[in-house]
């Protein structure tokens, strides 16, 4: 058994070599320190707790919520058209979908199937479709 768990230690190491990883925790760095997104952030958890104050209400103001989840909705936009965190987002996706691959990778090789993703795929059943949306022409 402590082979797999050496080969596991060396996957996790490689991934942290790869170029999705470094891009992203290049991102994470710069997010942190992005100020206008930490006020906006700020900004929206004083919503949420705002919001979840009123829901704890015996007769939660109607009013109160869609205006609150309204403004909250508004920062979250605002947040994610910010250049850092858009960057950011963009770089955990493309790790996620690294991650997802060697998934992939590890189910065909132990079960010789692609799983579920492959269901995913606009192209799924038609030729050329690996089941990898990595590769697929239709999810990009």
């Amino acid at each position: 058994m402590s082979e797999v768990f050496v080969k596991t230690r060396e996957l996790a190491e490689a991934l942290m070599r790869s170029e999705e990883y470094l891009t992203m925790k290049a991102a994470e760095d710069i997010a942190i320190k992005n100020e206008e997104a930490a006020a906006i952030m700020a900004q929206y958890m004083e919503r949420q707790q705002e919001l979840e104050a009123i829901m704890m209400k015996g007769e939660p103001d109607v009013e109160g919520m869609n205006r609150l989840s309204g403004e909250m909705e508004r920062l979250q936009k605002q947040l994610q058209e910010t250049p850092d965190i858009a960057n950011l987002t963009k770089a955990r996706n493309n790790f996620s979908n690294l991650i997802n691959q060697v998934n992939q990778v590890l189910r065909f090789t132990i079960t010789g199937e692609m799983g579920d993703e492959a269901e995913d795929c606009s192209d799924a059943g038609t030729a050329g479709c690996t089941g990898s949306c990595a590769t697929c022409r239709g999810c990009h």
